[in-house]
């Protein structure tokens, strides 16, 4: 049996296309054309017409090959293209005794990676659109087309991820989005606070690409492999071993499986923003907002959710692994929910909000419920790029102000703007019949479902413990964000000196002033500075396309506010593509059914094995009757029946500690920063020195120790040596000199010399 037919196995009659490779490699050549013509091109028209081109015709042939994909038995919808042969692996044993001896550089379109392939084109080829808007301050400056070659970059980065049949595949998009994100994050490049972002995405990130390397490397010592379907395939034959022996270690098929998933966890960790990794993301905000949404919203920050859900086969045979992700996931979900409570910056709401999201997304994961954590991804990228356009389109007609206490009263201005902002706000909170509540109270439910099962409460306490940060997380979630709404859409406009509770200096923030002092150069407010806060937006001129700074907001082109109303509608319907299975009396389809054919085994691992739906009921009510309306209810109280915010102010005044903490957010970077990253600079430093004055003082004295010796020696040789040569070379030029005088060269002379030999030899004989 060859590899080849072993990589297929999984799927009885794969489709073999040849144009599956033009998805991601149409915008890998907008990304070309652009990046090396774009500056040397008279119209920024055309950088528009291939950036977006080249995304929307991998929207629609990914369309085309979806619906293939529908038309096909569900164990048959698999479409591949293999190109070419990467490199020779050496001959390395698969499990089962096949043998691979090349790598293909290869696409796999499937019921996930189809998904995935749409979502990136479709949400990307919005997100490019409101992008020819928000941008128009590069057209005139010369970086437009640098930008927009980046998005392209990013989405073939994105599309190889999902689309590649390999772990190497995926590896190589994850890198790419990596780069990717540093690129973006810092386009501002000439700001200090951009580059310093963009550093800090692309280390933060590259600590977790190490564990992901460790687990990759770790899966291909016990398969053999990397293909998917043949390490699916391995998988159960790795099970029945006894013992797997690596490294000289004999243990369990389950420990080895456990070590992996949770080495590929840290990379996970990072790429999508997870305790302790997650610090990168709000920095992040320094690129400018389409960024943030095609970043942060739909692509880069899924791709530990996608690597997980791709590999599920590994997670639902390691439950500690799963463990793992459970309670990282729900402890991001609280912690960076309690983060955004405090935030003024509108875009770092929606930033610790993602983190937050996030949480939920490896919630579900943890809980073995792959299907809910994914179609949170889905729901999630349309309502939260909603929300980060959105909040791109007021941060221009606000003059590129992004404090909400200088916003409000924008729903008279920007009525667009205004109802997609609303509509996905309600989806986030979980509100129903908004798609979050079919995708977070899903994960809710497949959370508590592992702890209480058949009226048993026999599951894992993890699970009740995780619920309960899940349901605080999703109550600061409809607070902040119906928090935001009310400060920036609601009351009178503050902005060009217009502030009639003078919010600006009598905040929340102002009676927790001094929790500025901390090292961020905060202002007198409480805020950092906008001129750091606002990040890459303060690059923009101070005067927007939306007139003065002294003029009233107005609603921004329709290039902005359509993509925003289109995902705002997605986030209002999506919803019924999964509706879960005790409300199937409301008709739509069920996303689990789709992904099937892709899980290992069923779902709720940890224990639930039967819907429960009695109690499934109570929970679905209380969370979208009581808990989300509650907490929404509650901000409206506080920050909209009170223009002043008199109450949040009360608050920070009877408990500025607890504002303190939670504006700061817990202060985790300022402890990254003593205690890990100034400890590596000091470490850094004393290294340098020691090279510096040690091993290069060595090198260095060594070196001239040497050029001494070699001049001693050049002395003694030119001196001595030398000298001695040349005095006997000396001695022998007298002596032939005083013989040279005897050869005059007349014969003569000769003659006479011999003659005068003669005499003197006659004389000698007479003598003797």
């Amino acid at each position: 049996m060859s590899l080849e037919h072993a990589a297929t196995a999984a799927a009885s009659m794969p489709l073999h296309s040849g144009l599956l490779w033009l998805v991601p490699f149409l915008p890998a050549f907008g990304a070309l054309f652009n990046g090396l013509t774009g500056r040397r091109l008279k119209s920024t028209k055309i950088v528009d017409a291939v950036a977006l081109g080249t995304v929307g015709i991998a929207f629609l042939l990914s369309l085309y090959y979806f619906i293939t994909l529908l038309g096909r038995a569900p164990q048959d919808r698999v479409i591949l293209q293999n190109l070419w042969t990467w490199f020779d692996l050496g001959g390395a044993r698969v499990l089962g005794g096949l043998t691979q001896n090349t790598m293909a550089w290869s696409y796999r379109y499937d019921v996930l990676s189809g998904a995935m392939a749409l979502l990136v084109t479709g949400v990307g080829f919005l997100i490019h659109l409101f992008s020819t808007g928000y941008m128009a301050e590069e057209r005139k400056n010369g970086q437009y087309y640098r930008f927009m070659a980046y998005m392209n970059l990013f989405v073939f980065s994105m599309l190889n991820l999902v689309l590649g049949s390999n772990i190497l595949m995926m590896f190589l998009g994850w890198e790419g989005v990596g780069l990717c994100s540093y690129l973006l994050i810092g386009f501002y490049f000439d700001k200090d606070y951009a580059a310093a972002a963009g550093k800090k995405a692309f280390v933060t990130n590259r600590i977790g690409d190490f564990g992901f390397l460790l687990g990759f490397f770790l899966l291909f010592m016990l398969f053999g492999s990397v293909d998917f379907d043949v390490l699916m395939g391995g998988t159960r034959t790795l099970l029945a071993m006894p013992e797997v022996t690596l490294f000289g270690h004999s243990a369990s098929p389950t420990f080895w499986l456990n070590l992996a998933g949770i080495a590929l966890f840290v990379g996970a960790c990072g790429k999508s923003a997870q305790i302790p990794l997650y610090v990168w993301l709000p920095d992040a905000m320094a690129g400018p907002t389409p960024v943030s949404a095609l970043i942060h919203a739909a692509t880069m920050v899924t791709s530990g959710l996608y690597m997980i859900c791709r590999l599920n086969f590994v997670y639902a045979n390691a439950p500690l692994a799963l463990s793992v992700v459970l309670f990282v996931g729900a402890l991001t979900a609280l912690v960076a929910a309690s983060m955004g409570l405090a935030q003024y910056d509108i875009k770092k709401v929606l930033a610790y909000s993602t983190v937050s999201q996030l949480g939920f997304m490896f919630m579900g994961m943890g809980a073995g419920a792959y299907t809910a954590g994914m179609f949170h991804v889905f729901t999630h990228a349309f309502f939260k790029a909603a929300l980060f356009l959105g909040s791109g389109s007021v941060i221009m007609a606000c003059h590129h102000e992004q404090d909400m206490r200088n916003m409000g009263g924008l729903r008279k201005h920007m009525p667009w703007t205004f109802w997609s902002m609303l509509i996905a706000t309600i989806a986030i909170a979980g509100i129903f019949p908004f798609s979050g509540f079919f995708s977070k109270d899903e994960i809710l439910w497949k959370v508590f479902e592992g702890w209480y099962n058949h009226g048993h409460y026999d599951g894992p306490v993890l699970n009740l413990v995780a619920w309960i940060m899940g349901l605080a997380g999703a109550f600061m979630t409809a607070f902040y964000m119906t928090r935001l709404m009310v400060m920036t859409f609601w009351g009178e406009y503050r902005g060009a000196g217009n502030d009639p509770h003078r919010h600006t200096v009598q905040s929340e923030a102002h009676h927790g002033h001094d929790d500025g002092h901390h090292g961020h150069g905060l202002d007198d407010h409480g805020h950092v500075p906008h001129e750091a806060e606002a990040g890459a937006e303060a690059h923009h001129a101070q005067h927007g396309p939306q007139g003065s700074a002294h003029d009233g907001p107005n609603e921004v082109p329709w290039t902005m506010w359509v993509p925003v109303a289109i995902l705002a509608f997605l986030a209002l319907t999506a919803g019924f593509l999964n509706i879960p299975h005790s409300l199937h009396w409301i008709g739509g389809a069920h996303f689990a059914d789709w992904l099937s054919p892709l899980l290992f085994q069923k779902e709720a691992v940890h224990g639930g094995t039967h819907a429960i739906p009695a109690i499934e009921y109570i929970l679905q009510g209380w969370a979208t009757l009581v808990w989300a309306p509650g907490a929404m209810l509650l901000a409206w109280w506080i920050y909209k029946i009170d223009p002043s915010w008199g109450k949040a102010r009360a608050f920070v005044a009877r408990f500025p500690g607890v504002f303190r903490w939670v504006h700061n957010k817990y202060f985790v970077d300022e402890f990254y920063e003593t205690a890990i990253i100034g400890p590596c600079k000091q470490l850094s430093a004393q290294l340098w020195a020691f090279d510096a004055w040690a091993v290069d003082g060595m090198v260095n004295g060594a070196a001239r120790v040497t050029l001494v010796w070699a001049k001693a020696s050049y002395w003694f040789d030119a001196k001595v040596i030398d000298g001695l040569v040349n005095f006997v070379a000396w001695i022998l030029q007298q002596a032939s000199g005083t013989f040279r005088a005897l050869q005059t060269g007349r014969v003569q002379n000769y003659a006479f010399v011999m003659f005068l030999g003669f005499l003197a030899f006659a004389l000698w004989k007479v003598l003797a």
